[in-house]
C-alpha cells in the first residue's frame, strides 16, 4: 500500500510514452538497430512487429511514423496518416509526405572505386543487374571517380539485354553471360558491384570462367551485408553503407519532428563507413613480381615488425633499388605504406571495438599509446580519443 502525504490526493499519472510506428517492405536489420540506439534511451514505445510477418500494424494512434516505403502498398498505407510526423529511409519517392534519411551511394563508388585504384588496377569494370533505383547513378560516380585519373571502366549492364524483366532472367544464364562479360575483358581486372548479392554473381561467374578471385578479378561488393559477405566463396571486400547510422539518424529526425520543430533538410545523406577490405580484392598489380610480394606482404603482416632489409630481400632487389622501386610504382614510400596500414587498423578498431589505447596501438602495430597519439595528431590533427567520438557518431 502507498501512503500519501494529507495535501497530496493522488499520484501524477506518468506521461505516456511516445509511440512509433516502424513500417517497411525492405528489411534491413542494422537500420533498425540504429532506430533502437535512438528508442531505447529516448523511452518511446517502438511497434516494429511488421518485419516478422509483412502486415501492417494494428494501432489506429502513433506519434510519429518511421517508413521504408519502396511498394507502393506501404505508400498507399501512409496515405490515412496525413498529419502523422513521417520521415522516410532510403530514396525519396514523389507524393511521399516528410524529410527522406538515406546513405551515400555516391560516395560509396567514389570510395569503390579509390579503393580498387590503389591495388594498382589499371582495368575497371562494373556489374549491375537491373536499373531500378541507385544503379545508373552508382554507375555514374563511380566512372566519374575514375575518370579523374584518366581510366576507363566497362559496364556489364544485364539490363541493357534484357530490360526491365532481367530480374527474372534464370541465374544460370546470367552466369554464363556474365563469365563471357569477364573472359572478354583485359586481366587482371578490377569489377565493382552495385549490390552484395551482385558480386556473389561475378565470384561464381569467375570460378565458371576459370578465372582466380583475386589474382585474375578483384571484386568489390556494395552494403556489406553479413549474410552475403559470409556465404561468398572467397571472403567479400565491401563498402560498409552505415545502415545503422541511417536508423540512428532517421530517428533523431523523427524526434524532432516530433516536438515541433522543422526538419533543416528534405533529404539527409549519411556518410558511409568506407571499404571493408577482405580476401576478394586482397591483391597488388604492379609491372614487378618483387614489389606486389613486399607490398602485399605489408598489408598482411603490418601489425608486426619489419626492416628494410628483409622487405627488399623479399623482392629480390637492394635496399636502394628496393626504396626506389616501390615509390615509382606504389606511388609512397615502403614507411608511409606501413604506417598507412597501421592507421586504417587502428581507426577500424577505434570505431569498432571498445578496446583502450594501449591495446590499440599493439594490434595495429605502434606499439605505444604514445605513438599512437603523436601519428593522429600529424597525420589527422586530432587524438585518438577524438576520432573515435566523431565516428561514432556518424
Amino acid at each position: 500500500m502507498i501512503f500519501l502525504p494529507p495535501h497530496v490526493t493522488a499520484l501524477p499519472t506518468p506521461p505516456r510514452p511516445k509511440r512509433v510506428l516502424f513500417v517497411t517492405d525492405f528489411y534491413q536489420e542494422e537500420v533498425l538497430d540504429g532506430i533502437v540506439d535512438h528508442a531505447g534511451p529516448a523511452g518511446w514505445e517502438l511497434i516494429a512487429n511488421m518485419r516478422f510477418h509483412g502486415k501492417f500494424p494494428g494501432e489506429t494512434e502513433a506519434d510519429g511514423i518511421l517508413a521504408v516505403a519502396i511498394e507502393d502498398r506501404v505508400r498507399e498505407w501512409l496515405e490515412k496518416w496525413k498529419g502523422t510526423p513521417v520521415v522516410n529511409i532510403g530514396a525519396p519517392y514523389p507524393g511521399l509526405e516528410g524529410p527522406s534519411v538515406n546513405t551515400d551511394y555516391m560516395e560509396a563508388a567514389r570510395t569503390g572505386a579509390r579503393h580498387l585504384m590503389e591495388l594498382g588496377h589499371t582495368s575497371f569494370a562494373f556489374y549491375s543487374l537491373t536499373d531500378f533505383t541507385e544503379s545508373p547513378a552508382i554507375f555514374a560516380a563511380y566512372q566519374n571517380e575514375l575518370a579523374k585519373f584518366n581510366l576507363t571502366v566497362t559496364h556489364a549492364n544485364f539490363a541493357a539485354v534484357h530490360g526491365r524483366d532481367a530480374i527474372d532472367v534464370p541465374r544460370a544464364e546470367r552466369l554464363r553471360w556474365l563469365a563471357d562479360q569477364l573472359l572478354a575483358l583485359k586481366k587482371p581486372l578490377a569489377v565493382m558491384s552495385d549490390d552484395d548479392r551482385r558480386s556473389l554473381e561475378l565470384i561464381a561467374a569467375c570460378n565458371m570462367a576459370g578465372l582466380r578471385v583475386p589474382e585474375d578479378v578483384s571484386i568489390l561488393g556494395c552494403e556489406n551485408r553479413s549474410v552475403e559477405c559470409r556465404m561468398a566463396r572467397v571472403p567479400l571486400s565491401s563498402v560498409d553503407m552505415n545502415w545503422r547510422g541511417v536508423g540512428r539518424a532517421a530517428a533523431a529526425l523523427l524526434e524532432r519532428l516530433m516536438v515541433g520543430h522543422p526538419a533543416e533538410t528534405d533529404q539527409l545523406q549519411v556518410p558511409t563507413r568506407g571499404v571493408v577490405a577482405r580476401a576478394s580484392t586482397a591483391t597488388f598489380v604492379t609491372e614487378s613480381e618483387g614489389i606486389t610480394r613486399s607490398i602485399l606482404h605489408i598489408r598482411q603482416h603490418f601489425p608486426e615488425s619489419m626492416k628494410m632489409k628483409d622487405l627488399a630481400q623479399m623482392a629480390g632487389m637492394t635496399e636502394r633499388s628496393f626504396r626506389t622501386e616501390f615509390k615509382r610504382l606504389v606511388g609512397r614510400s615502403p614507411r608511409s605504406e606501413i604506417q598507412r596500414a597501421r592507421l586504417a587498423s587502428a581507426c577500424s578498431l577505434l570505431r569498432d571495438t571498445d578496446l583502450k589505447l594501449d591495446a590499440i596501438a599493439m594490434e595495429s602495430g605502434f606499439g605505444t599509446a604514445q605513438k599512437l597519439c603523436e601519428v593522429f595528431a600529424e597525420t589527422l590533427g586530432t587524438t585518438p580519443g577524438g576520432w573515435r567520438q566523431k565516428a561514432r557518431q556518424i
